[in-house]
């Protein structure tokens, strides 16, 4: 009695709350794309020196990539404000944005501007629907195969509805003729459906399913008979293929093992087709080596991976599957792109992500960058509300205090 025991006290510990505005970006894609882009506008300007000679209006090269520098940072403005906002409240803004998708293009078949045999383009090439197509259906498939995941495992649950979208969408692309975009958005739906854990007997009729659509394209078009058989003659023979992989062949020889240097390729100038936009990486190969092949290659495929393990970090469904899905989209149209040069793929018309001339695909390219970094940075989010008993006892007692119906199924949708 009257004995004291001696307790130990610790101080409490800092209970601040991070920034979530800026913690949790990730740091090394911020770096990759800016890299991307400044070289793409470095390349861009070498690229542009036979457009801009050639043509009967007084331009430069500059002026290219002034009009891309603008589209860049808007781009840029626009990735900045989507890594700010949790990706997950855009949900309800996904089936108008369907439909104003869907709107685009059908109004570019009936006022856009006719380039190379299609019609696909506004304002004289500058903004093209389908680029915007490839980011809302990303969108779109994430949170639909998201809020029925519990059903996905029939078949016919989820067949009739994604058939739909993806059937309109494609459908309104072959009329322009867009098929690059076609065969993109069909890879890229294939790739997400496999991701949502779907029964492998489904995987493998879906790939049954587009195996049988590329077959149908190749058949049923001019042009993607055309090109198949182009393909395949220069895979027989590299005398016999298009003037395209020739001149990419030619820049890998000229080009050696360091470049010729920027601006001071010649193959641009010896009949290089579109050599600003599709086949901009002939020229990177020419002036920058093999070197700067592996640079910028090595470049895509980092940002591929870092893009997986965002994904593979998510908790949330809809996060794994936009993410995943942004991934594989870039470093799909990048694959497409340098591979149809040197005739390891028919060539597709895809662009060069960063690369190519294109306001509408950059930037497109750009706000899928923007998600990416909103799906990392939410992932920190939620690993720290888990990580913090007291963080998430004052979120309860926060939610408690404007608790709704509505919030109430929106908070438990987005923790399944």
């Amino acid at each position: 009695m009257g004995t004291t025991t001696a307790v130990k006290t610790q101080p409490l510990r800092n209970t601040k709350r991070p920034n979530f505005l800026t913690t949790g970006i990730d740091l090394p894609i911020i770096i990759i794309v800016l890299t991307l882009l400044v070289l793409g506008l470095v390349i861009l300007y070498s690229a542009s020196m036979p457009v801009a000679y050639y043509t009967s209006e007084s331009s430069s090269p500059m002026s290219y990539v002034l009009r891309q520098a603008l589209f860049a940072g808007f781009g840029l403005i626009c990735a900045l404000f989507i890594s700010l906002i949790d990706y997950r409240k855009l949900q309800k803004w996904m089936l108008p944005g369907l439909f104003a998708t869907w709107g685009l293009l059908v109004l570019v078949l009936i006022i856009g501007t006719v380039r190379h045999g299609a019609t696909r383009t506004f304002f004289n090439g500058s903004v093209q629907p389908s680029e915007i197509a490839k980011v809302v259906i990303i969108l779109y498939l994430a949170f639909w195969l998201k809020s029925k995941q519990e059903n996905l495992k029939h078949l016919t649950f989820w067949a009739v509805p994604i058939g739909f979208v993806l059937g309109l969408t494609l459908f309104l692309l072959y009329l322009e003729p867009d098929y690059s975009a076609i065969l993109t958005l069909v890879a890229i739906s294939g790739v997400m459906l496999f991701m949502a854990d779907l029964d492998w007997k489904q995987i493998v009729l879906i790939a049954g399913v587009a195996g049988v659509f590329f077959a149908g394209i190749i058949k049923a078009t001019s042009t993607g008979s055309v090109r198949w058989f182009q393909f395949v003659a220069g895979y027989k023979d590299p005398y016999d293929a298009i003037s395209q992989v020739k001149r990419s062949i030619e820049s890998i020889v000229d080009g050696g093992l360091f470049g010729v240097g920027i601006g001071q390729g010649t193959v641009k100038f010896t009949g290089l087709e579109v050599g600003q936009s599709d086949t901009i990486f002939t020229v990177v190969a020419e002036e920058m080596g093999l070197l700067g092949c592996l640079l910028v290659i090595g470049l895509f495929l980092l940002l591929f991976l870092r893009g997986l393990r965002i994904a593979i970090q998510s908790n949330d469904m809809s996060g794994k599957l936009i993410a995943s899905g942004i991934s594989i989209w870039i470093i799909t149209e990048a694959f497409l792109n340098i591979a149809s040069l040197f005739n390891m793929v028919p060539v597709g018309g895809n662009t060069l992500p960063f690369f190519s001339l294109g306001g509408s695909s950059l930037v497109s390219v750009l706000v899928g960058i923007g998600f990416l970094l909103s799906v990392s940075r939410n992932n920190f989010k939620d690993k720290y509300s888990e990580r913090n008993p007291f963080n998430a006892v004052v979120d309860l007692r926060w939610r408690d205090r404007q608790r709704s119906v509505s919030g109430a199924r929106h908070t438990s949708s987005n923790r399944k």
